[in-house]
């Protein structure tokens, strides 16, 4: 039997000191809520944790979330579970309540991976996911389109049976470009879980985090051999090694506590176990 363990975080960037406290305040929040889910299964806790991130409105991801060039928010989210390499994701959605919500059934009905804009949200509504009006989300202009000053938020879980499951969300980079995709429901990019080896999740630039295929390559770190501290630590001196870039990472293994690193102000993050 494995030990259960949660490892969340708020996202990278330069965060406000003033702000710091309050956001750490949100993430803990969200640990409270996912590890009350722990015993229902890893990918269960992981979604309830990032679920509440979306409704933070300090955090970027759902309610809060930045604005991109024409002042609108384009939400992406995704899901992955290590035990078949099921994912799921969303991206460029406006109208769904919960994306991670929506990334879940995408994972769940098991046709696609990814599904953007419309077409995304016409599924999330066929499959029964809770939809809103937009303006749900734009709670502060002025702070939104200064993006938030942080970036995507996620967990990893494990649970007792050693399953391991990463989920995620984000309101992308401020001012980008309408329908511009992120790493964040990518598997391999932002986001990827393998039962035999860990789950990691990725914060920061994504353009960056899509090219170096970073979140796959942490994974054939851990599969060699690697400790949890070495790869992320490792993965955030890549990143701003190879393409000067920014962000953060969470690691957790198949056994042992989990671990953050990262090279922005601050990333309020939490673990459990």
């Amino acid at each position: 039997m494995a030990r259960p363990a949660l490892l969340v975080h708020g996202g990278a960037g330069p965060v406000p000191v003033p702000e710091r406290s309050l956001r750490q305040a949100s993430v803990e929040r969200a640990l409270e809520a996912g590890w009350a889910r722990i015993s229902d299964g890893a990918l269960v806790a992981a979604v309830a944790a990032v679920r509440l991130m979306e409704d933070e409105p300090l955090l970027n991801a759902g309610i809060g979330a930045c604005l991109n060039l024409e002042g609108e928010v384009e939400l992406d989210a995704g899901v992955m579970e290590g035990t078949d390499f099921r994912a799921g994701g969303v991206t460029g959605v406006r109208d769904v309540r919960h994306p991670v919500d929506a990334a879940l059934a995408v994972m769940r009905e098991g046709r696609h991976v990814l599904l953007a804009g419309e077409g995304a949200s016409r599924f999330a509504k066929a499959q029964g996911v809770e939809m809103c009006h937009p303006s749900i989300f734009v709670v502060d202009r002025e702070r939104q389109r200064r993006g938030g000053d942080s970036d995507t938020v996620g967990a990893v879980a494990r649970d007792s049976s050693g399953r391991l499951a990463v989920a995620v969300s984000t309101g992308g980079v401020p001012n980008k470009w309408p329908g511009r995709v992120g790493d964040s429901p990518i598997p391999g990019a932002g986001i990827y879980a393998d039962d035999r080896f860990g789950a990691v999740c990725g914060t920061g630039q994504g353009e960056a985090y899509i090219r170096l295929g970073l979140a796959r390559l942490m994974m054939v770190e851990l599969e060699h051999g690697m400790d949890v501290k070495a790869v992320a630590d490792g993965a955030i001196a890549y990143l701003h090694r190879a393409l000067n870039a920014q962000g953060g990472v969470i690691v957790l293994g198949r056994e042992g506590p989990g671990v953050a690193a990262f090279n922005t102000p601050a990333m309020p993050w939490a673990f459990a176990e």
